[in-house]
């Protein structure tokens, strides 16, 4: 059905009458294969084609995930290591990491987001559901990416994070731990709150 409804131009020009084509043919489940080849289309920018074309995403996961050039950069870093990925999401990190890491385990609390993942990387990925505040490895290091949105805007507040990043410090203090966080944190605010290890500022495309 998917690759059916990606044959479809769904511009701007065309939306109403190819949505009203495929009302017809997929009834309810049109608005869910129209909003996946939309999704699919804005992934391409993103990501490899090959993944972009294939993948599952909800539109918050998508605003979110960590695009391609930067998740190998960051997987390179973290070469031979082993890694747990706590805020997995629909597994854009993993498909990185998996190429360099020792181990990779990912885990969300988001039942659907971990579906997606399960498709998107294959069912040979370890991925579990937990609460990143609920660590369920030991010895390995720790990849967060919290949530920074609400409704589609970004938060500037740390403590406004999923899970809030003043208790994600404190739950993993002493551990290797790896914390992706928004554009124009405020680095003071950081070390206030605890951290004290390194800052790395990443840049793709000048954003």
């Amino acid at each position: 059905a998917l690759d059916e409804v990606a044959r479809y131009p769904l511009t701007d020009r065309t939306r109403v009458a190819d949505v009203s084509i495929i009302g017809k043919r997929f009834g309810g489940h049109a608005g869910p294969l129209v909003e996946t080849t939309l999704l699919r289309r804005r992934a391409a920018a993103k990501f490899e084609p090959t993944d972009a074309a294939r993948w599952l995403f909800t539109d918050d996961s998508l605003q979110q995930a960590t695009a391609t050039p930067v998740a190998r950069h960051r997987a390179a870093r973290l070469s031979g290591s082993v890694v747990h990925d706590a805020t997995c999401s629909v597994g854009t990190e993993l498909a990185a990491l998996r190429v360099t890491a020792a181990q990779v385990i990912g885990s969300d609390l988001d039942e659907v987001r971990l579906a997606m993942a399960r498709h998107n990387l294959g069912p040979e990925m370890a991925l579990c559901r937990a609460d990143a505040l609920r660590p369920v490895s030991r010895h390995a290091v720790v990849l967060l990416d919290p949530g920074r949105r609400s409704a589609g805007r970004r938060r500037t507040d740390l403590r406004a994070y999923t899970p809030p990043l003043d208790e994600v410090l404190d739950v993993y203090r002493g551990r290797a731990t790896v914390i992706k966080c928004a554009p124009g944190i405020d680095f003071d605010a950081v070390r206030r709150l605890g951290f004290d290890g390194e800052i790395e500022v990443t840049s793709l495309g000048g954003s």
